[in-house]
């Protein structure tokens, strides 16, 4: 009778065996959660995400560079390489560069129009950006209409608070508007929390992109605001709908004039993402680095310290105002 000796390699398999059915006899089988379960859980998570908002100051991106809470991905440290269009969606996308900073961009860089010669093409956006400043331009006309409108309103406002004598036309308008804002509030939060997410950013050691950072969330903010509040105060339905949709039109104008210039010059969007953007952790040592040695720009980012906490915490109390308003407006108006 031959007997048969296991191999080692065998054993090895027979140990991996007992390793794995060990393993599957220690593993507690996955409960369903119910409903209320999960709710419960994913509360707290949004208010972990105000708390890191508030935390991270300038709005860096700190609270995406560690693991959020258990159960959630690790962070993706290699990017990889992208396109020309993911460079360009990304500089779009950056809160932190805007009209400021696309100014600063020609200043130092646009101003030899390497892109223009590249492609063997003259854009007069390219050459009047920096000529007569034109992102400047998109910034100063975007708050003169709003201010403007708001001073409009303030002029023909009869001081009544709450009368509530309107038509019931218009209380249903208050409301309706309420209620869109209320669910586009959630998308504010959102937006802040994709665009300091990014794979890359504006560096924020200067004045310019901490401006635009402030400039593109808190514009948005007001304008929101303002909008509810000239529906509330306003009495004809035709001006609350044509001044809704002005406010609606300056609130896009920055982020227009960005499109379409880097639809005729995307070769300007990719260098402003390969020679200027850099990641989080590099973002960090140069901010650092830039308080250390420069007394006026540290003295600015402790100045708009509180600015900025305010308008996290605005942005995060905002939905709770527009609630509100679903019921306080009509009841008031």
């Amino acid at each position: 009778m031959i007997v048969r000796i296991p191999s080692n390699s065998y054993s090895r398999e027979i140990e991996e065996g007992k390793v794995d059915m060990r393993a599957q006899r220690n593993t507690v089988p996955n409960v369903k959660k119910s409903y209320w379960v999960n709710v419960c859980e994913a509360i707290p998570l949004v208010c972990k995400s105000f708390k890191l908002k508030m935390i991270d100051h300038l709005l860096l991106g700190g609270e995406h560079a560690s693991k959020i809470s258990p159960g959630f991905s690790s962070p993706i440290r290699d990017e990889g390489e992208i396109t020309p269009d993911e460079k360009k969606e990304i500089v779009k996308a950056s809160p932190s560069f805007g009209m400021f900073s696309l100014f600063k961009y020609h200043l130092k860089h646009g101003y030899m129009n390497q892109e223009l010669k590249k492609n063997n093409k003259i854009y007069c956006s390219h050459i009047f950006s920096l000529i007569m400043a034109l992102p400047i331009l998109v910034f100063i006309g975007q708050w003169l209409l709003y201010s403007a409108l708001i001073a409009d309103e303030v002029k023909s406002f009869n001081g009544t608070i709450c009368g509530n004598t309107d038509t019931l036309e218009n209380k249903l308008m208050i409301s309706g508007i309420s209620i869109i804002y209320f669910v586009r509030s959630f998308f504010l939060w959102d937006n802040i929390t994709n665009s300091i997410s990014l794979k890359k950013m504006n560096k924020v050691n200067s004045f310019t992109s901490i401006l635009d950072t402030f400039q593109e969330f808190a514009f948005t903010l007001v304008v929101y605001g303002a909008n509810i509040w000239v529906v509330f105060v306003e009495e004809d339905i035709q001006n609350m709908i044509l001044n809704s949709l002005a406010m609606e039109f300056l609130m896009v104008l920055d982020n227009e004039f960005e499109e379409l210039y880097f639809q005729y010059v995307p070769g300007s969007a990719e260098y402003i993402y390969d020679n200027i953007f850099v990641s989080y952790e590099e973002n960090k040592i140069l901010l650092e680095d830039r308080q250390q040695e420069d007394r006026c720009f540290r003295c600015f980012s402790y100045i708009i310290f509180v600015p900025y906490k305010l308008l996290v915490l605005a942005l995060f109390l905002f939905p709770f105002f527009c609630f509100f308003m679903i019921f306080a407006g009509p009841t008031c108006k």
